[in-house]
């Protein structure tokens, strides 16, 4: 689920220091989770999308064993 269609069940609501400034947000437990569900993914797309940086010299130039080579290795 993408992070703009996460569905808030309720507004969110502050808490605020004695001066009013607002220090904290409470969400419902399913926002909470859905929002660390999307945070996950990220870093998941983010890891893969810098392993690819990583590899894509070494992988065009064909210096890579498969999967079955590097088994029998």
């Amino acid at each position: 689920m993408e992070l703009s269609k996460l569905p808030l069940t309720s507004l969110p609501q502050y808490l605020t220091d004695a001066q009013g400034n607002e220090v904290a947000i409470v969400l419902d437990l399913q926002t909470y989770q859905d929002l660390l569900t999307e945070l996950d993914e990220l870093r998941c797309q983010q890891g893969y999308q810098q392993a690819v940086i990583e590899t894509e010299t070494e992988i065009a130039a064909g210096d890579f064993l498969t999967l079955e080579q590097y088994l029998k290795a």
